[in-house]
C-alpha cells in the first residue's frame, strides 16, 4: 500500500513548489518571508508532508495533496493533525502529522 509510509517524493512535488504554493495563492506566508525546507516533502499515496524553517518563526509543518505539479494545500502550521488529516490522510501521513511530534534535525 503505497499511503503505509511516508517516503521522500520520488515524482514531486519539490519543496520548492511547496514553499511557492504557500507565498502564493495559499497566502499562509508573505513573500518577504524567509523560508528554507527542513524535511521532506515526504509522500504517502497522493499526500505530502514538509516541514520548512521559516525566519524569526517557529517551524512551519505543511501538508498537501493532489498531483505533484498542483500539489493542494489542505492545512500548514506548528500543529497539523487536522480532523481531515486523521479521518482521510493516508497512513503514513498521520503519522508524521499526528504521531512523531517535533520533527529533529542533524545535530539537534
Amino acid at each position: 500500500d503505497p499511503g503505509l509510509v511516508a517516503a521522500p517524493c520520488r515524482n514531486g512535488p519539490t519543496g520548492q513548489r511547496i514553499v511557492q504554493l504557500l507565498h502564493g495563492r495559499a497566502g499562509v506566508l508573505p513573500p518577504s518571508v524567509r523560508v528554507q525546507v527542513r524535511t521532506g516533502p515526504l509522500c504517502a499515496a497522493d499526500w505530502q508532508y514538509t516541514v520548512l524553517e521559516v525566519t524569526g518563526h517557529e517551524e512551519l509543518q505543511v501538508v498537501t495533496r493532489g498531483r505533484p505539479t498542483a500539489p493542494e494545500l489542505v492545512t500548514a502550521g506548528t500543529d497539523v493533525c487536522t480532523i481531515e488529516v486523521r479521518a482521510t490522510g493516508p497512513t503514513g501521513i498521520r503519522t508524521l502529522a499526528c504521531d512523531a511530534g517535533p520533527v529533529v534535525g542533524p545535530g539537534a
